[in-house]
C-alpha cells in the first residue's frame, strides 16, 4: 500500500491530508449531533407542559435538556407573555444561532468531496506528462510496457481522489439531512411556543 502511495507522486500528500481532514470533521459532527439529539423526547414533554401553562416546569426541563430544539424552547419560555411578534423574533434569532452551530464545519467536508477528484485528476495529468516525456526521450524502439507502467501509476491519484470523495459526499449528505431534521423540529416547536406563550397586542 505504501509503495502505491509513493508511486502516486506528490499529489498523494494533499490527498492524504484532505482525507484526514474529512474524516476528522465527519467524526466531530457525528459526535456533536449525537450530543444534540440526546433526550430527543424532551421537547415533546416541554411542549405538553407549555400547553398546560406550567411555564416554570417547562423552563426548568428546557434548561436541563441538551440540543437546539430545547434551546429554542428555552428562549421562548424566558419571554413568555410578551407580544407574539417579539416572541417570534426571539425564537427566530435563537433558531438561527443554533442552525449556524449545527452547520459548522459541514462545508469543509463538502469541499473535500468536491476537490479530491480534481486533485486526483491533476495528479494523473502530471503523471501522464512525466510518462510521455520519458517515452519521448527514448531514441530506440519504444517498449509499450514503459508507457503502460507510467499510465497506471498516473491513474493512482484519480483512484485515490475518488476513494476520498465518495465517502466525504455521502457523509455530507447524511449529516446535512440530520441538520434539516433539527431545523424542522426547531421550526415546529418554535411555532407552537409562539402560539401558546405569545400575547395578542
Amino acid at each position: 500500500m505504501f509503495d502505491l502511495f509513493v508511486k502516486g507522486g506528490p499529489v498523494m500528500y494533499p490527498l492524504l491530508f484532505s482525507s484526514i481532514i474529512a474524516l476528522g470533521y465527519t467524526l466531530e459532527r457525528v459526535f456533536a449531533y449525537y450530543l444534540a439529539g440526546r433526550k430527543a423526547e424532551n421537547p415533546s414533554f416541554i411542549h405538553d407542559l407549555i400547553e398546560k401553562n406550567e411555564i416554570p416546569q417547562a423552563l426548568e426541563l428546557a434548561m436541563n435538556t441538551p440540543g437546539p430544539v430545547a434551546s429554542v424552547l428555552e428562549a421562548g419560555l424566558r419571554h413568555a407573555g410578551e407580544a407574539k411578534e417579539q416572541l417570534e423574533e426571539v425564537i427566530s434569532l435563537r433558531g438561527s444561532s443554533e442552525l449556524k452551530r449545527l452547520n459548522q464545519n459541514l462545508h469543509i467536508i463538502e469541499l473535500v468531496g468536491r476537490i479530491a477528484p480534481l486533485l486526483g485528476l491533476l495528479g494523473t495529468v502530471l503523471g501522464l506528462v512525466d510518462a510521455f516525456m520519458e517515452v519521448s526521450e527514448v531514441k530506440s524502439a519504444i517498449d509499450p510496457s514503459l508507457l503502460a507502467g507510467g499510465i497506471w501509476e498516473a491513474l493512482l491519484t484519480t483512484v485515490a481522489g475518488m476513494v476520498i470523495a465518495i465517502p466525504a459526499m455521502v457523509s455530507h449528505h447524511f449529516l446535512e439531512h440530520r441538520v434539516q431534521a433539527f431545523a424542522w423540529e426547531m421550526k415546529h416547536y418554535g411555532t407552537e411556543a409562539v402560539k401558546h406563550l405569545g400575547a395578542e397586542r
